[in-house]
């Protein structure tokens, strides 16, 4: 059943300014179906997948959504949509449970945006950015820098610079976002901090579309993050910040302990769901093969495993830049995530500033506090605010700079609305889509890189 891909025509929002995102050749993967129909179509007659039922029903919720479902009446509220996922959700904690019931609960105006995900040029991963040629960053940056074990060109072409982006100039400050486990980057970002400047005008950002939407090796994927900081400081003449969602934020962190010339350029990190000690329900993120085998960044994103314990390991616990974490109890993917053993928790032991910002706290009995999810806290009016504070700021964002009671009243960032809420709930439908289809999995956690050993 191959439901066609939308085309950028019809897509409803404008993102930084720019066009809608369009069709690329550049995004499509070696022919395969990649629409979220197909994808779901295929997984549900696949024999080697553990259905129960639950795949089928998923179907049927997404080809009704991109062949006539019901769509989003434009006078429904930001409260009313909240209000239908609270619902959906409500009282399940099976990964694939959460999925077949937002895929019923998203309208079709949404569904049919996310079914032609990879056709957006805004996922690209061969964009034409120039070598650079005043400075040097490859083979490596300075003394005591990690060796890269992919080529310049395609860490270089990883990186997608928006057409508007000012290279630091006007007093325009580069924000590198950094996308999560199984959501291609400039989807990731397309309904929540792609519009950052919305509420930073001087921020500008970039992302990163890391091949293989960062189900590949966590360390692979941060020479992407090592090279994208590297670069964008170079051709800005200016330090830049950076932004992360669940994985991106392991990928900065190891960029930052195995390439130190990251540091001196880094003013910001800002981590929205990060994982620094991994998740115990890491297998639920392999719903559909019970965790007998998943693909290399889910391995090891285990609570506590190899990969984890090299990161935490001679200070790796601790930050290396001011930064930022936000982080919810509700989170689906990543647990524990309260308490003083949160995942999202770094350490301080630098002195450089560390703020860990658990949502339900901040925003005690308000409704910024609620249940958000692993997906939530993009569109967390706490998250914003805090990731505004700390751009606008020396250290990292601080809780007592902020409006708490105007800001924990709101349900989503004043710069979203109804849209952003469903569409950021739907990256679990594409994150589901694309550990299916990923062609690498293995049995077990990969081996530490060489050059974690030396050190």
């Amino acid at each position: 059943m191959r439901v066609p891909a939308l085309v950028g025509a019809v897509l409803a929002h404008v993102i930084i300014g720019s066009a809608s995102p369009v069709a690329s050749a550049a995004v499509q993967r070696d022919n395969q179906k990649h629409d979220l129909a197909s994808i779901f179509s295929l997984a549900a007659v696949d024999p080697s997948v553990e259905d129960n039922g639950l795949l089928s029903n998923a179907v049927g919720a997404i080809l009704n959504g991109v062949t006539g479902g019901k769509h989003r009446s434009d006078d429904q509220t930001v409260e009313e949509a909240w209000e239908t996922i609270q619902v959906a959700v409500d009282g399940k904690t099976n990964l694939l449970d959460i999925v077949v019931s937002l895929a019923l609960a998203l309208p079709g105006d949404i569904l049919n945006l996310l079914n032609g995900y990879l056709d957006f040029e805004l996922n690209s991963v061969d964009n034409k950015n120039a070598p650079l040629t005043k400075t040097s960053i490859y083979p490596s940056k300075a003394e005591g820098d990690a060796p890269y074990s992919v080529s310049e060109e395609d860490l270089r072409t990883a990186i997608y610079i928006p057409e508007t982006f000012q290279y630091g100039k006007n007093g325009k400050k580069p924000v590198i976002l950094v996308p999560g486990t199984a959501v291609p980057g400039g989807l990731t970002w397309y309904y929540s901090f792609g519009k950052l400047a919305d509420a930073v005008p001087e921020a500008d950002v970039v992302w990163l579309n890391i091949p293989g939407a960062s189900l590949a090796d966590v360390q692979v994927n941060a020479e992407y993050v090592a090279y994208a900081i590297n670069y964008i400081s170079a051709v800005s003449d200016t330090n830049v910040a950076v932004l992360s969602w669940s994985q991106g934020g392991l990928n900065i962190q190891w960029s930052f302990k195995y390439w130190p010339s990251t540091r001196d350029v880094v003013d910001d990190f800002i981590a929205i769901s990060p994982d620094f000690r991994g998740t115990v329900v890491a297998d639920a993120a392999c719903p559909l093969l019970s965790g007998i085998y998943c693909t290399p960044a889910l391995f090891q994103q285990r609570y506590e495993t190899t990969f984890i314990e090299v990161l935490r390991a001679d200070g790796g616990d601790s930050a290396y830049v001011p930064t930022t974490t936000l982080y919810s109890s509700f989170d689906e993917i990543v647990q524990p995530q309260s308490g003083e053993n949160a995942s999202a928790i770094l350490n301080d032991a630098r002195g450089v500033g560390v703020t860990n910002n658990h949502a339900q706290t901040v925003c005690a009995g308000q409704p910024g506090g609620g249940v958000y999810l692993h997906e939530g806290m993009l569109y967390n009016p706490l998250s914003w605010a805090l990731a505004a504070d700390a751009l606008r700021h020396d250290g990292p964002g601080d809780v007592s700079r902020i409006d708490t009671e105007r800001v924990c009243a709101d349900i989503i960032a004043p710069q979203l609305g109804v849209d952003d809420l469903l569409g950021s709930e739907g990256l679990l439908l594409v994150a589901v889509a694309e550990q299916m289809v990923f062609d690498q999995k293995p049995f077990k956690e990969g081996p530490i890189a060489s050059y974690a050993h030396d050190q």
